[in-house]
């Protein structure tokens, strides 16, 4: 069992965490959900022990130990992937050994070939490893050792879809506790039994029993609630102020009206009523039980613009071929997208889906073949490693190399992207990541384009940012080719799949043939 008592922690002067105090029992199995800055890495980092809380307690049972995997794992703890594994994570605590069984071995592999790392040899230096690479074999190093207690930071987000259902079903059956964050809401809903929510703008936690799409409906409930509270509350404001204006008028044009003295005490009689009235409707403004418009205060705004006229063949690709050295990715393609069309790009990690992706966008030449874009194409990319972003620019200073923009409009743009004055003015490189994803939406939106190629554009982003992300492209009129490994985006945006399997692209795969899922 796990209990957490009154966990606070601030940074400076913005308080993170306020009051937290919940249990994990054992077996349970919980996701953590909040906007991004509600505080959920901090307080598994505080769970964790890697960082500590200004004030409150954190009480473990007997015996138990807690496994943790960052949401930016560093892989430092050993110099090859069994040194890794045998290590585990900095929280661990001396309470396995550093024998290493065959049977461990055999363990270890299956897992590791599970999350998409067959190819790799427990003998791998880990500086070797790319950072998704880093992070899957840590997490195998968790799942070898099953803590009582896991702690899961996004694991999803570097395993393609096999793999996440791989997962689904470990932590479906494992037997331990595990506390997860993850913006993939099919996976929540197919792992969690409990909600813990942490809101930026409230102290303390609150539990909801259920899936997230059970969370997710009760949000929408009070949503609507409350904005019909608020609508009988503006109603209930104008039937005061009307009965407090109607009141005054009448008392005035009953005074102004007569000189009889009977007649004017009256008058003043209803004046002394209409200021009672107006003194109850500010008493009513100034309660505090009087609640503000509900809001969606940290939804990102993304708005594309109409893309005009378009070509009706988009792409077309023939005998497109390109390998490293003598091993094709891609061998002998023909491909086709028309004016409609929304590709999804599925396959294994490592099959070559970024590649292709940089191949068509003349980032990489092809060993053979020809590709040609639509005439009245304007490409627009985002790619999975933010690398198109200059870290020493500021986002101000990328918005207008794309687009020319004045200080106050560039200020007014990014604040739809959840970026304030303060972020916009840092170089890139202080940003966290879910920033840098923010900003890449909005460069794509700055600079018009009419076709989106996209490779793990959710990458970071919150489940309510996914969500209006989603809406957005819904709006969008021009053509869509992305890379995902979120189901329930690629289901919302997307109307064709292609898998991208030995070398080969198969075109209009039915979902339950790649996926379990049935997206």
């Amino acid at each position: 069992m796990l209990q957490v008592n009154r966990i606070s922690k601030s940074f400076g002067p913005h308080i993170v965490l306020r009051e937290v105090t919940f249990n994990l029992n054992d077996g349970d199995h919980v996701g953590l959900v909040g906007a991004n800055g509600s505080g959920k890495s901090t307080l598994m980092k505080i769970l964790a022990g890697t960082d500590k809380a200004d004030s409150g307690s954190i009480v473990v049972s007997s015996g138990q130990w807690i496994g943790y995997l960052p949401q930016d794992p560093k892989a430092s703890y050993g110099s090859t992937i069994r040194e890794l594994l045998i290590s585990n994570q900095p929280c661990f605590t001396g309470h396995g050994t550093n024998d290493f069984s065959l049977k461990d071995e055999v363990e270890a592999k299956r897992i590791l070939s599970a999350l998409g790392l067959s190819y790799l040899g427990l003998d791998t230096p880990v500086e070797q490893l790319s950072g998704g690479e880093s992070t899957r074999a840590q997490l195998a190093g968790l799942l070898l050792h099953q803590p009582e207690i896991l702690l899961l930071d996004e694991p999803t987000n570097h395993l393609d879809i096999h793999a996440l259902e791989w997962l689904e079903d470990f932590i479906n059956s494992y037997r331990g506790t595990v506390l997860l964050i993850s913006h993939d809401r099919l996976f929540l809903d197919r792992t969690i039994s409990a909600v813990y929510e942490l809101d930026e703008d409230k102290a303390g936690i609150r539990k909801i029993p259920g899936n997230y799409s059970n969370y997710a409906a009760l949000l929408a409930q009070e949503k609507q609630k409350a904005y019909e509270t608020w609508k009988d509350q503006e109603a209930e404001i104008r039937r005061l102020k009307a009965d407090w204006i109607n009141t005054a008028e009448q008392a005035r044009f009953s005074e102004r009206s007569t000189k009889d003295s009977k007649m004017r005490r009256y008058a003043k009689k209803v004046a002394k009523k209409g200021l009672a009235k107006k003194k109850r409707l500010e008493r009513y403004l100034e309660s505090p039980e009087r609640i503000e418009k509900p809001m969606d205060k940290w939804r990102i705004n993304i708005n594309f613009a109409d893309t005009g006229h378009q070509s009706q063949q988009l792409l077309i690709a023939e005998q497109l071929s390109f390998g490293y050295g003598s091993k094709p990715l891609l061998d002998e393609l023909d491909l086709h997208i028309a004016a409609g069309d929304r590709v999804a790009l599925v396959g294994e990690n490592g099959c070559g889906k970024s590649t292709l992706l940089k191949v068509l966008l003349d980032k990489l030449k092809p060993d053979q073949g020809t590709y040609r874009w639509g005439n009245s194409v304007v490409l627009g990319y985002m790619p999975q490693k933010q690398e198109i972003l200059d870290l020493d620019l500021t986002p101000i200073e990328q918005i207008q190399r794309v687009k020319g923009m004045n200080l106050t409009e560039v200020y007014h743009f990014l604040h739809y992207f959840l970026l304030d004055e303060h972020h916009t003015n840092l170089p890139c490189s202080a940003l966290s990541f879910g920033q840098r994803a923010r900003l890449l939406l909005a460069r794509l939106v700055a600079q018009g384009a009419n076709f989106l190629v996209l490779d793990e554009p959710v990458n970071h982003l919150d489940i309510p940012s996914r969500e209006q992300f989603e809406k957005a492209l819904d709006a969008f009129n021009g053509g869509i080719l992305l890379v995902a490994h979120d189901r329930a985006f690629i289901a919302r945006t997307c109307n064709r799949l292609w898998e991208l399997k030995d070398a080969a692209i198969r075109d209009s795969v039915p979902p339950q043939e790649w996926s379990q899922s049935d997206v």
